[in-house]
């Protein structure tokens, strides 16, 4: 009778187990698609002596994006938020990173550093950089900045091509010396291309683009005590 017994209990036993399985194998599918998705871009930006934006920003291949905050930014904590995925990865896609140096370093400490990763390339940079590289940093910050994680006036703008940004506009301050404040400017080799205003504050000038960058430049010309502001020269289309 014991044998008999235990003999009809195998079924039921056999049963209860296989009605747990789906349970665990549920879940355990679950578990595989929450974790599906991978790091597919990464964008450091460093800091510098001054207010530059500091943090680390994460796109992963399923469109959620993290943001680490370290310096100047309006939020003091992590934030995270779902990004259109299909509207930033033909940029980077296209951008052929592989092609390009890996680093492009000039020994200047006050400058940010910037590293941007996308799939298993990474560069990294702190003045002079294809423009390919600036334009993809202006398509992460046009989102953050959508978000509220950075100020507007704190992001990379992608660059007009109407913009001639090999050569700068400068008003200087009224009894600037032209050629000491030139000077100045030594390592970066800023020149004068002309005067465009006679007897004027207003003076045309370029730069070595194999030692800094646009943005750098305007920027590092925009904080100098001496100048009143500016700006990239413009091309003029001619009327018809």
């Amino acid at each position: 009778m014991k044998a008999t017994y235990l003999f009809c209990m195998i079924p039921l036993l056999w049963q209860g187990c296989k009605s747990s399985r789906p349970v665990v194998v549920t879940e355990v599918a679950e578990a595989v698609t929450a974790d599906s998705s991978y790091l597919l871009i990464r964008l450091y930006k460093g800091s510098c002596y001054g207010k530059c934006p500091a943090y680390t920003l994460e796109v992963f291949s399923d469109g959620n994006a993290i943001i680490t905050p370290r310096r100047f930014l309006p939020i003091d904590s992590v934030r995270t938020a779902r990004w259109p995925i299909e509207e930033i990865l033909p940029a980077f896609e296209a951008a052929n990173l592989d092609q390009l140096d890996r680093e492009y370093m000039a020994p200047i400490a006050d400058i940010p550093s910037f590293r941007l990763r996308f799939k298993d390339v990474e560069i990294r940079w702190n003045m002079s950089k294809p423009m390919v590289l600036q334009n993809l940093v202006a398509l992460l910050d046009a989102y953050t900045v959508n978000e509220g994680w950075i100020e507007a006036d704190q992001a990379f703008k992608a660059v007009p091509k109407s913009l001639r940004e090999e050569e700068l506009i400068i008003q200087l301050k009224p009894g600037t010396d032209q050629k000491i404040w030139l000077d100045t400017y030594q390592d970066v080799g800023l020149f004068l291309i002309r005067q465009i205003v006679p007897n004027g504050d207003y003076i045309l000038t370029g730069y070595d683009r194999t030692v800094i960058g646009p943005e750098e430049i305007l920027t590092r010309v925009k904080q100098d005590a001496q100048v009143v502001q500016a700006s990239f020269n413009k091309e003029l289309e001619q009327r018809r």
